[in-house]
């Protein structure tokens, strides 16, 4: 899972994280020089049958595109939360997850991005929440392990536990087999580049937005406050080799591309 060496720009998945809801075409993806996807379907019932239809559908087209099915997202919200103080709370949450595990071997896809929390979280249960979140993440580590598909485990913004390298590393650092899925757009106690030159060897994927430097926004990259050139850079001192996975709201492929071309050309800038 860690990187050994460094890589370059080129080397990355450009990719978009798409809803299985979504009416954007798989062949536009492609055609605007896109090679994967992120599957989501937040506030939808992956365990409906026409559901879990539908995600086999929007994967099937996927790969007919030519696109690669990069990583899933696990849902999130108060009824997948893995930090829960409820062991009898928490029980169904690892399940659940697991299941979507087992879905993402099926569909293809060889990592999941997990929450590891909802919010608000209490100053006062924020240790507690952290040890219960850490016991989920173990159970899931053998079935992740089993299933052949590694968990990510996404730093998250305000009162969410995972809000700083700290917390990160605190939930993922005994647990080799579980990884970290580093959205820029969620960092605001140190920067992304310093998350990442802490935590590179880790991060297995990623989610790329900006932000205004007070809370996420999800706009194009170059619209907000992040240093691009220096995330890039970052990355690529800490040789990651995965994905650079947009997570922006109303994606159009065309102009991520262009978005991309402008990055790559600002990282470049000075050689």
């Amino acid at each position: 899972m860690s990187q050994n060496r460094m890589t370059e720009p080129e080397q990355w998945i450009l990719g978009t994280s798409i809803s299985a809801g979504s009416d954007l075409e798989m062949e536009r993806i492609k055609e605007a020089g896109l090679d994967g996807i992120e599957l989501t379907w937040h506030r939808m019932d992956l365990f409906d049958p026409e559901i879990k239809k539908l995600c086999g559908s929007k994967v099937e087209k996927a790969y007919k595109a030519g696109l690669q099915l990069w990583s899933v997202h696990i849902p999130y919200g108060v009824a997948w939360d893995p930090s829960s103080l409820d062991p009898d709370v928490r029980k169904p949450v690892v399940e659940k997850a697991g299941k979507v595990l087992r879905f993402a071997k099926e569909w293809g896809a060889r990592r999941a991005v997990f929450h590891p929390s909802y919010e608000p979280i209490a100053p006062e249960e924020r240790s507690a929440r952290l040890n219960a979140c850490k016991e989920s993440l173990r159970q899931l580590a053998e079935i992740s392990a089993e299933a052949g598909v590694t968990l990510a485990v996404e730093c998250l913004p305000r009162t969410c536990l995972g809000n700083c390298a700290d917390e990160i590393e605190f939930l993922v650092g005994d647990l080799p087999e579980i990884g970290i899925c580093c959205d820029v757009n969620h960092l605001f106690k140190e920067s992304p580049e310093q998350f990442i030159e802490r935590l590179g060897s880790r991060i297995v994927t990623t989610h790329i937005s900006d932000n205004d430097g007070i809370d996420e926004k999800h706009w194009y990259p170059g619209d907000g406050v992040i240093q691009w050139k220096s995330v890039l850079g970052a990355l690529v001192q800490a040789g990651y080799a995965g994905a650079f996975m947009y997570e922006v709201r109303n994606p159009d492929p065309r102009v991520l591309a262009e978005n991309w071309n402008t990055l790559h050309s600002l990282y470049r800038e000075g050689e």
